[in-house]
């Protein structure tokens, strides 16, 4: 059993439960290396609280379970003609049945509930368990960050060049990703919204074009060594109106009041208060329509913790998140701008360097 599983099955007992099943997800991957394909077919580990573990995967992943596992679990192998529940038959005649068994995200219903049936298990979701692992950051992972954030702080370099008017949404969206993918990053996501796109906060279409007056936000993240990014930044083509001057204002005061906050010892939902109190002053709170940031890590949306106003989690030093305020008035424009930090002892460390003050192309 390595470190990572060690400190989850420590925290089992805490969460009453007396194993934690995990299918192909992230929590698998980040726990033994192992990212199967995330077929039918199911995959995945049992950690049991005393310790103990077992992997299940079908007969034509056991090669691939060997070698990422090695010694940390006794892999019980399915052929497609028995099913998976022959699998847990004989891991459970080894290893005991759990009364209580964690099951996280990626475990689904139709493979866990006959299961669970046939042995008078009970379910317990499990998302905030390994999360609670992922969330303290060791200084390497932290370094990893702080790298995959210097890739998005140079892609967003060389894309400005481009943003120019004619330019349509998904043009710039492959031009970023060429650009990121040629400076040696992996799987990038995005949002190229223009215009009055720009006050929809997910927008996931590319049809309008730059025009000569423009709003322009991006948001993005990509992939590096195990590790994403993710930034916002708000441009202006042809310059900006007074009124998109005002609340591109209130935004980076919200941004910058949202970094000045972080310390150890202070709760997400602080930070929170600190970023949404700024837009609420300047009358703008019932546009400011999301959490004020996510954790990030292995993933751009790490399971914990939510810079929320409910979320009162504790800030340690290695913890991660992005601060990302928008305001987005609808069927106009929408200005967000965001940085993911780190908790330090000194306070807030930024993985992305890009300017925050206003770029008018």
């Amino acid at each position: 059993m390595n470190d990572r599983m060690k400190k989850v099955s420590l925290l089992l007992s805490s969460h009453g439960m007396e194993a934690l099943l995990i299918a192909t997800s992230p929590d698998l991957r980040y726990l033994t290396n192992l990212d199967p394909i995330d077929d039918e077919r199911f995959k995945g580990i049992c950690i049991y609280a005393d310790g103990r573990v077992f992997a299940i995967c079908p007969s034509l992943c056991r090669d691939e379970f060997k070698e990422d596992l090695d010694n940390d679990a006794h892999i019980f192998a399915w052929d497609d003609a028995y099913g998976v529940a022959s699998a847990f038959e004989a891991a459970f005649n080894e290893y005991g049945i759990p009364r209580t068994l964690g099951v996280n995200e990626a475990v689904r219903a139709a493979d866990i509930l006959p299961i669970a049936k046939k042995y008078g298990i009970e379910l317990l979701p499990a998302r905030k368990v390994v999360g609670q692992v992922r969330m303290n950051k060791t200084p390497e992972e932290v370094e990893r960050l702080c790298k995959v954030g210097s890739l998005a702080d140079e892609a967003l370099r060389q894309l400005v060049d481009f943003i120019v008017p004619g330019t349509s949404e998904s043009t710039l969206k492959r031009r970023l990703r060429d650009i990121y993918e040629s400076i040696g990053g992996e799987r990038i996501s995005y949002v190229v919204a223009t215009g009055p796109n720009s006050a929809l906060p997910h927008y996931n279409k590319g049809d309008r074009v730059v025009g000569e007056r423009d709003v322009v936000l991006i948001d993005f993240g990509g992939s590096h060594n195990g590790y994403r990014s993710d930034m916002t930044r708000t441009f202006f083509v042809g310059g900006p109106t007074e009124e998109q001057k005002k609340v591109y204002s209130i935004v980076l005061e919200a941004q910058l009041a949202g970094e000045a906050a972080v310390r150890e010892g202070i709760r997400a939902c602080d930070i929170d208060r600190a970023v949404r109190g700024v837009i609420e002053k300047a009358g703008y709170g019932p546009f400011f329509t999301h959490r004020t940031g996510h954790s990030i890590g292995i993933v751009g949306h790490d399971p914990m913790p939510d810079i929320s106003s409910t979320d009162e989690t504790v800030l340690r030093e290695g913890i991660t998140f992005s601060i990302e305020p928008g305001i987005y008035l609808p069927g106009r424009f929408g200005v967000r701008i965001e940085n993911c930090v780190a908790v330090t002892r000194t306070g807030a460390l930024s993985f992305t360097k890009f300017p925050r003050e206003m770029t008018v192309l």
